[in-house]
């Protein structure tokens, strides 16, 4: 992903949370959001037709995979996530 559609998500992200924080920024926000994304920008019949609780069931896989690939580490490619100490130790 490019920083400049990061930050484009950035900015309607926040917008949306200021639209309506008490779905956008409660417990199901997660899946609210994701929702609210797949249907303003892929609004076709498969996307419309998905219900908020699949994107809740993607976000707990998204945060058990983070959590797997934290206590295992030699399945962790991503670059983005990695601790400073463990950039270090790779160097040396």
């Amino acid at each position: 992903m490019d920083k400049f559609f990061k930050k484009q998500l950035d900015v309607w992200t926040l917008e949306k949370i200021k639209s309506n924080p008490q779905k956008f920024g409660s417990d199901n926000s997660n899946a609210n959001i994701m929702h609210e994304y797949a249907n303003e920008f892929h609004a076709d019949s498969h996307v419309i037709q998905l219900e908020p609780r699949f994107y809740s069931v993607l976000s707990t896989v998204s945060r058990i995979k983070n959590k797997l690939l934290k206590n295992n580490p030699q399945f962790d490619y991503r670059k983005k996530h990695k601790s400073k100490k463990r950039k270090m130790d790779e160097v040396h």
